[in-house]
């Protein structure tokens, strides 16, 4: 087990911090953990011009976090900063194989030595009616120590989800971690959307 110390210990009885997701075409999060004041966000989504979506510290007038672009093919994309600044890095949020949704991975440059780490973000249980399931984080270096977690609400919640964070990892990789389960949680409502209107065509065209 880690040291107390160590930057990814897993020791810590219950989350750091807790992120809860209200909404659903733009998502109202609040932030909440023990000796924190409560923070919110606001992830708001773009039909036109601009990434698909800029997520705002407070409210969708509040200054811009970063961004996430949804790709219709390849991989999703994400970014600390305000994309309208220019000159920002996009990361890419890949998906583990072209046949499930379990895995997604992303590159980021953190800790004393700056270097690049990847991370995963891992289904570890399915839902009815959820299609991403509940999900993990972890470094790919430690997979058995979970960064955090993210986890579907139930049908009759007033809350789409939360993310539990398990550690202090520092203020850009926390953004990281909000911005690609934010962009994961987008693509998935994506697919039941279309899901749903494929099997709706499918209908209609039935009959003789």
């Amino acid at each position: 087990m880690p040291s107390p110390s160590s930057k990814y210990d897993t020791s810590i009885v219950g989350p750091l911090k807790l992120l809860t997701f209200f909404g659903n075409k733009s998502l109202d999060i609040s932030e909440n953990g023990p000796g924190k004041a409560r923070a919110f966000y606001y992830a708001k989504k773009h039909t036109f011009g601009g990434p698909s979506i800029t997520l705002h510290a407070g409210s969708k007038t509040g200054p811009v976090l970063g961004g996430v672009e949804l790709h219709s093919w390849g991989s999703d994309e994400v970014c600390l900063g305000n994309p309208a600044m220019g000159n920002k890095t996009w990361t890419q949020v890949t998906r583990g194989s072209v046949f499930t949704h379990s895995e997604y991975s992303f590159v980021f440059r953190c800790g004393p030595n700056q270097e690049d780490m990847t991370f995963l973000w891992r289904r570890v249980t399915t839902r009815t009616f959820r299609p991403m399931g509940d999900m993990e984080l972890v470094a790919a270096a430690r997979p058995d120590e979970v960064l955090a977690e993210y986890a579907s609400s139930g049908m009759m919640s007033a809350s789409q989800a939360v993310v539990k964070v398990r550690g202090d990892l520092g203020q850009e990789l926390d953004m990281m971690v909000l911005l690609t389960i934010v962009s994961l949680h987008y693509s998935a409502q994506r697919r039941t959307r279309n899901a749903a209107a494929g099997a709706g065509s499918g209908a209609a065209g039935g009959g003789c």
